[in-house]
């Protein structure tokens, strides 16, 4: 930049003043071919530079870990050795015609020096873009070898105080844009010319900067501090940025190095904190730069002139070297924008199907990721964004509604689609209506056991059944039939009631039979549950293995006319059989005391069988399966102190099929 001082404290490098602090991973690089076009390196540890490629030549200087090299060639050497992350050696010698930007002819006097080969890393460059500075001072560039040579922008000095214009900037500023160069301009502040007017400068800034969409964030050069104390340069310069930002609508960004913020500015973060977050930095030959101002009330730098003194392709001479802090300068340029249109506006489609919608994105000067997020999706749906973050211009939206738990009704859903991106957030609405074309899904009466209960020529069981559908149960219907024969109509208590107890003979074959209409009048079919039966086995049957000692008593209370009992704790009876669920019938009363139940050998419940008056044909416990199989229940008695006695007056079995 001109006219430009050196920040204070830096000054220019001299041999043996070299200040570098980089900050590098240390990992070995071994030497690679021979190649004749330059590239770049950083040191993993501290290197030093010499004269020849030798040990015994010249020591111009100890290079810190970090500092980066531009070599042309690989030589051979003399031979050397040591420690950069782990053992290295070797005889070869990068030929090295920068550091950190700087041709080493203006540092040491010389064409070339030389380091080991071995102490070094290819740069990682994924994380920053590089760019220049560039002012009347480097005359005609040429833009097209600057874009060809990685360079992504150019920040071009476009005016001084009040009346000057740097004559080449508007040949710098069309000539970068023709090369597919982002491209701004700076305005080099005046405030020991024009102390009470910093509008006036920028205003003249604004008349001749010529901002369009797609140009990078302005900004404001501050070096000169001219006789402004630190209240009265923070009030001009603030008066400066705030008359930008009205004429433009951008908030410029600031260069400054960290000496002069600290010194002539008191280190404010009065700017950072008003929103004028982006921060050009200039600070020379050091591995990272320091930040003013709390690091920028932690926003860190955006921009970081180097160096003053490099050398890019297509300028002759030194310029200025910068690096962007990010991959991506979406979020510095002006008029960056974005649009989401969805298609359709409007979808329909059946309830528990998939709907797509395609989302379009008009991208102006934007080329950041977009992160996209759904609202308003009804219960049960479920939205996926493809490709998300959105890279392109264009990527799917997919809703799915659910048939199952949770259910997703019909209806008519408006859902809100927002997409964000550097700062900017953009919603679109599209409506999803879901219809429910089909009658509801029933699923069919099942059956179980019900317990407590009383054994009579009849057994309770129970028949239970559901459905479901979108648009919600209006009634359901049952049947039931009996034998095989003809289907019966049975009346339900409520029109969505959904399941009923029923006492069902022993030895007659029962099937039920359940359908469902939905909300809005659609009827299912009959959805017929298997067939039941019941059977008795007395507490005489072979089915029954007994253990420990049991006693046979003979009642007219008891079915069949006796039941066993027992009052040693541990003694057990083993009911083994064949169906889908079975039932204990025992006897309650004041002296009878407690039994565990275990099914198929896992622990179930533990069954007090003491009642204040004696009752016989109990079903004390019941125990059902989805469907039929071999399984067990067996009765463990726990000689209840006081009331030992458990009595088993049989098993009930449940068959289905």
């Amino acid at each position: 930049m001109s006219p430009r001082p050196f920040p204070p404290t830096l000054g220019r490098w001299r041999v043996g003043v070299l200040a570098f602090l980089l900050v590098a991973t240390v990992t070995p690089f071994g030497a690679p071919g021979t190649r004749a076009a330059t590239a770049d390196l950083a040191a993993n540890c501290g290197v030093t530079l010499r004269s020849a490629p030798s040990t015994s030549t010249t020591a111009l200087t100890l290079m810190p870990a970090g500092s980066v090299i531009t070599w042309t060639d690989v030589v051979p050497g003399g031979s050397w050795s040591g420690t950069c992350g782990s053992a290295v050696a070797g005889s070869s010698w990068y030929a090295i015609s920068a550091v950190n930007g700087q041709p080493v002819a203006g540092l040491f006097g010389t064409a070339a020096v030389y380091a080991a080969t071995g102490l070094f890393r290819p740069v990682d460059s994924s994380s920053y873009l590089e760019g220049v500075d560039v002012s009347r001072w480097q005359g005609s560039i040429d833009f097209v070898a600057l874009s060809n040579s990685g360079k992504r922008f150019v920040i071009a000095k476009a005016t001084e105080g009040i009346g000057f214009q740097d004559p080449l900037y508007l040949a710098n500023r069309s000539g970068a844009s023709a090369a597919g160069l982002a491209v701004t301009a700076y305005h080099f502040a005046r405030p020991d010319l024009n102390p009470d007017n910093p509008q006036g400068e920028a205003d003249w800034f604004v008349d001749n900067l010529g901002l369009v969409p797609g140009m990078l964030a302005p900004a404001l050069d501050l070096e000169v501090p001219g006789s402004l104390g630190a209240a009265a340069l923070q009030a001009w310069v603030g008066a400066w940025l705030d008359r930008v930002y009205t004429r433009t609508g951008v908030r410029p960004m600031i260069y400054a190095s960290p000496t002069f913020w600290k010194k002539y500015m008191a280190d404010t973060t009065t700017f950072a904190d008003q929103g004028y977050s982006i921060l050009w930095v200039a600070h020379w030959l050091v591995p990272g730069p320091t930040v003013s101002a709390n690091n920028w009330s932690n926003k860190g730098w955006t921009f970081w002139q180097y160096t003053n003194c490099g050398s890019a392709p297509g300028i002759s001479g030194c310029v200025d070297l910068d690096r962007y802090n990010g991959p991506d300068l979406t979020p510095v340029t002006y008029g960056a924008d974005f649009t989401i249109v969805p298609s359709p506006a409007t979808a329909t489609a059946s309830v528990g199907t998939t709907t797509t919608f395609a989302l379009n994105f008009g991208r102006t000067f934007m080329t950041t990721p977009i992160d996209v997020g759904i609202s308003g999706l009804p219960p049960g749906a479920t939205a996926e964004v493809g490709n998300s973050p959105v890279l392109d211009s264009a990527t799917t939206l997919t809703v799915t509604s659910s048939l199952g738990t949770p259910l997703t009704p019909s209806g008519t859903y408006p859902l809100t689609i927002t997409a964000a991106s550097s700062g900017l957030t953009r919603t679109a609405t599209v409506t999803l209506v879901l219809i429910d074309p089909a009658p509801p899904v029933v699923q069919a009466p099942a059956y179980s056991l019900v317990y407590p209960a009383v054994l009579r020529a009849t057994v309770p069981v129970r028949a239970a059944w559901a459905a479901v559908d979108p648009d919600g149960i209006g009634a359901f219907g049952l049947q039931r039939q009996v034998a095989g024969g003809a289907w019966q109509d049975v009346m339900l208590p409520l029109p969505t009631t959904t399941s009923t107890d029923e006492s069902l003979p022993f030895g007659t074959a029962y099937r039920y039979a359940a359908m469902a209409t939905d909300g809005q009048g659609s009827a299912s079919d009959w959805a017929q549950g298997p067939e039941a039966s019941l059977t008795l086995y007395e507490q005489t049957s072979s089915s029954i293995a007994y253990s420990g000692i049991w006693a046979t008593t003979k009642t007219k209370y008891a079915s069949g006319g006796s039941l066993r009992d027992t009052t040693r704790k541990g003694a057990t009876a083993t009911y083994s059989f064949t169906g889908a669920g079975a039932a204990w019938v025992a006897y309650r009363g004041p002296d009878r005391g407690s039994a565990k139940v275990y099914v198929d050998g896992v622990y179930k419940k533990t069954i007090n069988l003491y009642a204040k008056t004696y009752s016989a044909k109990q079903i004390v416990y019941a125990f059902t399966w989805p469907s039929g199989g071999l399984h067990t229940i067996r009765i463990v008695a726990q000689g209840t102190a006081g009331r030992p006695r458990v009595d088993l007056d049989g098993f009930i079995r449940l068959t289905v099929r």
